[in-house]
Order: structure tokens, then sequence, then C-alpha cells
């Protein structure tokens, strides 16, 4: 039988770990050939594809930098000839979480975490990779697309704090609120092409990324308080919302934005 992608070619960025890195996995299982897309070295996420008897490629990708991003869908076409799924996976909680010994955001009012003394600069890098970054990486495959005119569906990773304001972490939830909003403006911008844009909104998924919450009692008692199932989310529960998004399962949804996250009031 085939799969829900068989045939299909799909660019994930932040493909090297977590929700990315789940995701390229399922679309392999489905049938898709993968491109990974991120500045981690993504060698195991290519083996783990080509595992599964899909092919697959790494492209060392900024996604906050366009000619990077233009690159990264330029190397998708080069290498399979079209692009018919991007998952925009790529973030960062903090300005710092590149860092060589990242700050993990683990509760509520620490460090220049406030909006009122964060730095400027903090507050740029977030957005410039949570929401230009996504902006680069849509367009850059979407302008392939509507030349190859066959349609395609762009999933972009949002989050429950595109809805949830929350202290402290003033950055991350501004950068989601606004991939939320730009996922609904490409969305109306091409529906004429037949590309469907879409978003998720996870909750708190066990990823790299909020190792360093979960590993603090603060940060665990703070995000099971907003979460009724009182367990954090696995990348693979993403994975299966960014697979019903990009296969013919969703052909009627666009705009959308569906959250795996344990029972989070966001509406």
């Amino acid at each position: 039988m085939a799969g829900k992608l068989e045939g299909k070619v799909a660019v994930i960025t932040g493909g090297a770990s977590g929700i990315g890195r789940a995701t390229a996995e399922l679309y392999a299982d489905e049938g898709a050939n993968v491109v990974i897309a991120d500045l981690q070295d993504g060698a195991d996420a290519v083996a783990a594809v080509q595992a599964r008897g899909r092919e697959a490629i790494y492209v060392s990708t900024d996604t906050s930098d366009e000619a990077s991003c233009e690159a990264m869908a330029e190397a998708a076409v080069e290498a399979f000839g079209a692009i018919d799924v991007l998952l925009a996976a790529a973030g960062i909680s903090n300005w710092r979480y590149m860092d060589p010994e990242p700050v993990q955001i683990s509760s509520v009012g620490v460090n220049d975490s406030f909006l009122l003394h964060a730095p400027v600069e903090a507050f740029q890098k977030v957005l410039d990779v949570n929401l230009t970054g996504v902006l680069l990486s849509d367009r850059a495959v979407a302008r392939r697309m509507v030349e190859a005119d066959n349609g395609g569906a762009i999933i972009n990773i949002a989050s429950i704090m595109a809805k949830v304001p929350q202290v402290g972490v003033g950055p991350y939830c501004v950068s989601k609120a606004g991939v939320w909003m730009l996922t609904k403006v490409l969305a109306m911008e091409l529906a004429f092409h037949n590309i469907r844009v879409n978003a998720i909104g996870p909750g708190f998924i066990e990823t790299p990324m909020t190792a360093g919450l979960s590993e603090s009692e603060v940060g665990a008692s703070w995000s099971m308080g907003l979460t009724p199932m009182k367990r954090m989310g696995v990348p693979e529960e993403v994975a299966r919302t960014a697979l019903f998004l990009a296969c013919d399962d969703s052909s009627f949804y666009t705009g959308a934005l569906l959250h795996p996250h344990g029972g989070v009031f966001t509406d």
C-alpha cells in the first residue's frame, strides 16, 4: 500500500532534531524523500530517512538569512526536481539558545527575560529566527511551488504561546503570534496557486529546546500547571499532525492552526 506522501518531496527546516527529526522520519515512512535543512549537523537524520528506504540530503541552512533559504530551496529542486511539502520547524526559545552554554528559560522572571528589561538584540534575535526565518523559508519554497504550478503544502510550527501570553518569555510569545498571522496571510495569498498554508501550535513537547524546562522543578510545575493531561507531549505526536497537514487528508484546510497541546486552552 502506498504511503500518504508517496513520491513527494519534503523540505524540513530544523530537521536535525526534535519535532523536525520526528517528522522527517514519519514522512519517509509515508513515502516522501526529505531535505534536512538545519544549522546543526543533519547526518543522523539523513541516515534515519535512508534507513526507511527513502532518499535524503542535508543542506546547512540559516533560516534567518535570505540567501541561505533560497539556496536551501534551490538545492532541494536540484536534488529531487520539485518541492511538495515544507515544514518550517526551525526555532529558538531565547536569544542565547544556540550559545555553547545556552540559557534555558525554566522559570518565570529570570535574568533579562522580562520585556521591560530585555536587551533589544535579545528580542530581535528571537524574531529573526522564529518569525523572519519562517517567512524566508516559506517564500523561498513557495516561489518554487508557484513556478512548478503543482500546488503544495506549507506547515509552520507556531506554539500555544501564539495565543497564550506568558511573562518572562515575551520575545518567544510575540514571535509565535507573528507566525500565526503570517500563516493566515500567506494562506490567502497562495490559495490561488493551490498551495495550502497551515500551522501547528504545540504545547509542551519533549525536545532539546524544552530540556531545561522539564529538568527544573519550577519550570515543570509551571508547564504542567497549564497542561490538563499532566504530561509533556513527544515529537511523534506533533509529527502526526504535520503528516495530516501535508497529505490529502487535509485537502480543504488552509490558514488553520492545529494544537497538539494536551488540553491547554488557547481559544
